[in-house]
């Protein structure tokens, strides 16, 4: 071996070990707080917005950021899918020492998502006030929905790459670096906020400028990354078929559905409230959306703890750890839960009073009123997502994907438009924790028919992947 690959090759096995065979639980932790905290990073950079506008603008303005959430759940949603799966491809190949076909499937992974966010920005930018009508703006809220979508649509590419190297980086062994980039995202977008929208009263259009510019400093930091020399992820040019793609896009399909999807469902909540309640039920609504938005991110900061440490454990044929990491991520994800149902049952009036200010008094009661339906998800939907995140490591993506078109699509939209039309706009709140409930049953008959030994016992009778 020459002398310049033993540091990397001893990186290497030193990482994979602590993965394979280190306590379970301190692995678990060293990998989810970093996601979890990342995670929560990109969620308090959208309460934030949030917070300023509402407070230093109006209700409003925070309608049309609310309006503006379905387009990025759908850009977000292609980004996601494919970069976690190829993210678990890459893990697993890692676990297999096979450096450089995870090298490989990253690159492709990262051209893909730039070439993506060239084409939908272009997309954005030339036609703008479509995009715009398209979203549900109406004559109120119409222009300060364009200016968002105008000046966020500049910094996809950045934002791509960063949401991308994000995966990557936890992939390749070093999650408090994700971390500190997701923080960095997070403390830059807090201060552009103050700056641009409490102290130079740019409102909307310096909302967007601030989630733009702090996307851009993540990007840079996490590309550092790659300068180190234990890196085992290097940019080289990719070779092999590029069908490879279409694997990962079909391994990350449950991601995609799960931000796409949360797209469709918040547009139908967005065009239910503004025909039957205008532009405050709209802002209403978007405050609640933060705090769901909130423990959503947790969960999903575990979900993706649980891919590199499932996908290595996997590669590595070794299923009692992948029970065992398991038991931790929904365990986890079912305390969080538990706080933060308790939190919005006996604090509502709090919590919505952060985001505007005692004079929109009807949007606060809206907010209380939606908050006393909606609570109940959060005993469910962190569960649904641990396991979501096992059957994705597990490259079971059948299985991840039905979760989450299950939980986040065709029940919530069946069960919302049901409820608008029998009983009345406030009842349809009631359909998220009634199909995260009803998920959590079949998810948990899934994984009586893929469970871990089961998985690997099968996988060894199967060649592995190809780059």
């Amino acid at each position: 071996m020459p002398r310049e690959h033993e540091g990397d090759f001893m990186s290497v096995a030193l990482a994979e070990e602590k993965m394979t065979t280190g306590h379970p639980g301190k692995e678990f932790f060293r990998f989810a707080v970093p996601a979890v905290v990342g995670m929560f990073s990109i969620a308090s950079a959208s309460i934030v917005d949030g917070i300023f506008v509402g407070n230093f603008v109006g209700s409003t303005a925070l309608a049309a950021i609310s309006l503006v959430a379905p387009m990025f759940a759908l850009y977000f949603g292609v980004v996601v899918m494919l970069t976690v799966g190829a993210a678990v491809m890459a893990g697993k190949f890692i676990g297999e020492q096979r450096e450089r076909d995870a090298s490989n499937i990253f690159m492709k992974a990262l051209v893909s998502v730039v070439f993506f966010s060239l084409v939908f920005s272009f997309l954005l930018l030339v036609f703008t006030p479509t995009a715009a009508r398209l979203l549900g703006a109406n004559a109120e809220t119409a222009e300060l929905v364009e200016t968002y979508i105008f000046v966020v649509a500049w910094f996809f590419p950045g934002l791509s790459i960063a949401a991308a190297l994000n995966h990557f980086v936890r992939v390749d062994g070093r999650p408090n670096f994700s971390l500190v980039g997701m923080m960095l995202i997070t403390v830059v977008n807090i201060v552009l906020d103050a700056l641009m929208i409490g102290y130079l009263g740019w409102g909307v259009w310096g909302a967007a400028l601030a989630t733009g510019l702090a996307s851009q400093a993540g990007m840079l930091f996490l590309l550092l990354h790659f300068a180190n020399k234990d890196a085992k992820l290097r940019f080289l040019r990719p070779f092999g078929s590029w069908r490879v793609m279409f694997t990962a896009a079909y391994n990350g399909l449950s991601e995609f559905i799960n931000e796409s999807s949360g797209g469709i469902v918040v547009f139908l909540f967005n065009w239910i409230l503004i025909t039957e309640m205008g532009a405050q039920g709209v802002a209403a609504f978007t405050i609640v959306n933060y705090l769901f938005f909130t423990g959503i991110m947790v969960f999903y900061g575990v979900g993706e703890a649980l891919g590199p440490l499932v996908s290595v454990n996997f590669g590595a044929r070794k299923p009692t750890r992948i029970y065992q990491f398991l038991l931790l991520g929904v365990g986890t994800n079912f305390v969080v839960g538990l706080l933060l149902a308790s939190l919005l049952i006996f604090q509502p009036l709090m919590l919505a009073s952060a985001f505007v200010g005692d004079a929109d008094q009807t949007t606060i009661d809206l907010t209380v009123a939606i908050i006393g339906v909606i609570w109940p998800v959060f005993l469910f939907n962190g569960v649904n997502i641990a396991f979501s995140g096992y059957f994705t490591g597990m490259h079971c993506a059948a299985q991840s994907a039905l979760i989450a078109v299950s939980r986040s699509l065709v029940m919530p939209l069946v069960l919302i438009v049901s409820l608008w039309f029998v009983i009345g706009p406030m009842s349809v709140f009631y359909a998220l924790p009634v199909a995260e409930a009803l998920t959590l049953v079949m998810t948990l008959w899934m994984f009586m028919q893929k469970r871990p030994h089961w998985i690997v016992q099968q996988s060894q009778r199967s060649p592995s992947e190809a780059a």
